[in-house]
């Protein structure tokens, strides 16, 4: 029996999933003269929020706290949208990267409830601690998937041309997001 495709919608952080790869493996370098490549970009993006979870964790002072979590939620609001809205759809056509990026939309989904029930709480609330280190293990996880199985999926249904073309795309949402 084939699988049936299902429609996707962009009011619950999922987008549809049309989105052309480029079809063939091309096995070029992951970066171009114009800058950084899509997984090293991707990479940076993940190494920063890790980071920012680790001085968050060994904090004890709430204006720390506060200052820290306004900077994990403003970093993976960038990059959850830049995931979204271009590296996901470029890859949802592919039945073998199709499983990996509905659970990439799924994670990111739970990471964003996470992030508003957090930001609703006092940072002395105990509760407020559980959450960020909740919310710490799930992008460990969805890191640990991405950059494992969905960057190999990736390289083998993005072509270089692509995969250049959606570090792009991702650079700019990241620069009008941020106003540089």
């Amino acid at each position: 029996m084939a699988k049936q495709k299902t429609s996707m919608k962009s009011g619950d952080g999922r987008k549809a999933m049309a989105g052309k790869p480029a079809g063939g493996s091309t096995k070029s370098p992951s970066s171009s003269k114009s800058g950084m490549g899509l997984f090293d970009l991707l990479k940076k993006d993940h190494d920063t929020v890790k980071g920012l979870f680790e001085q968050i964790q060994g904090e004890s002072k709430k204006a720390n706290k506060e200052t820290l979590f306004s900077k994990i939620e403003k970093e993976l609001e960038i990059h959850m949208e830049g995931e979204e809205k271009y590296f996901y759809p470029a890859l949802g056509e592919s039945e073998e990267a199709r499983e990996h990026v509905l659970e990439a939309y799924e994670e990111h989904r739970v990471a964003k409830t996470l992030l508003e029930e957090a930001s609703g709480l006092n940072k002395e609330d105990e509760r407020w601690d559980a959450k960020i280190k909740v919310l710490c293990e799930l992008v460990d996880h969805h890191i640990e998937e991405e950059e494992g199985e969905l960057f190999k999926v990736a390289k083998d249904v993005l072509d270089e041309e692509r995969r250049q073309e959606i570090a792009r795309q991702i650079k700019e949402n990241k620069e009008q997001m941020t106003g540089l």
